[in-house]
């Protein structure tokens, strides 16, 4: 059976599949290891189409989409300062039942360290209205406009460990050397979700093939398995698996793991690198989509 939907908010708990998107998507990425590669994506300009499904045994549903888009903003004398969006929604004809549309924006130095981040939008029963913004000393501070956080501080631990918003992550770990990493290698990172730093780790399981539906051909990945963290949609201590590809553009191509009931897969479905003009537009049209807001 294939049909269009949002699958049943019992089963999403108190997290939307747009937000498990986007985490899934940064626990790509380890702040504990420190080492870059240059030349490796992001690139400006850059737009990545998602498809998201659940599947429970013959049951296929397209529960929404996402785009992320990255460009780099032009600083005459000083390095170019990055700025990130991510925009996902339900599929229309499934609003009434578990309406979604969420926009998260990013802007980062260089070395993709956040400086603001926001999450705006609905998803579900839940309105979200929240900014953070990094500090002098090294904090970051939360002003929430909605009803379910409290305006707070978010510092690094005493160790001084870096911790990256949800959009910084995703890009950032694009850029690091995994074709030195070990198959067993376990790195640990620190994700900033929701006015709290989580500590979960990843373990790296080499190179494999992927094959999507949409392409001729199969392509060379690096696959890693990310711990799941507590009180969201992904049930504890299940398996985790993310593909991103083996080349320079380190595209996040497929993502799959196991929910309270069910699965949960993102597809890459296509990526563009747009023109300034082009790429304006699509960023307008996503914010021009209202469906949901009211």
């Amino acid at each position: 059976m294939i049909a269009k939907g949002f699958m049943h908010s019992r089963v999403l708990q108190c997290r939307t599949f747009f937000f498990a998107t986007v985490a899934l998507l940064s626990m790509l990425c380890s702040p504990a290891s420190g080492r870059t590669q240059e030349n490796a994506g992001p690139t400006t300009g850059e737009a990545l189409y998602y498809a998201v499904t659940y599947e429970w045994g013959p049951i296929y549903l397209e529960v929404g989409e996402v785009i992320f888009s990255a460009s780099q903003d032009s600083i005459a004398g000083a390095a170019e300062d990055w700025n990130f969006q991510g925009w996902g929604t339900s599929m229309p004809n499934w609003d009434w039942f578990y309406p979604v549309n969420s926009m998260y924006a990013s802007t980062t130095d260089a070395t993709f360290i956040p400086k603001t981040f926001s999450r705006i939008g609905r998803e579900g029963r839940h309105r979200y209205h929240r900014v953070y913004a990094a500090t002098e000393s090294g904090c970051v501070g939360l002003h929430c406009l909605d009803d379910e956080l409290e305006d707070t501080s978010i510092c690094p631990s005493d160790d001084g460990g870096e911790f990256r918003d949800v959009l910084s992550a995703i890009h950032w770990c694009r850029q690091l050397p995994w074709s030195t990493y070990r198959r067993g290698d376990v790195i640990a990172m620190d994700l900033l979700l929701d006015g709290e730093v989580h500590s979960t780790t990843l373990e790296f399981a080499g190179k494999v093939q992927y094959l999507a539906s949409n392409w001729p051909d199969s392509i060379a990945c690096w696959e890693f398995h990310p711990t799941l963290i507590d009180g969201t949609v992904f049930k504890p201590g299940d398996e985790m698996k993310v593909l991103m590809t083996a080349d320079e553009r380190r595209l996040p191509v497929f993502i799959e793991t196991e929910l309270i009931i069910g699965a949960a897969k993102i597809h890459l479905t296509d990526n563009q690198i747009h023109e300034k003009a082009a790429f304006a537009a699509l960023r307008d049209s996503c914010a021009r989509v209202t469906r949901n807001l009211d």
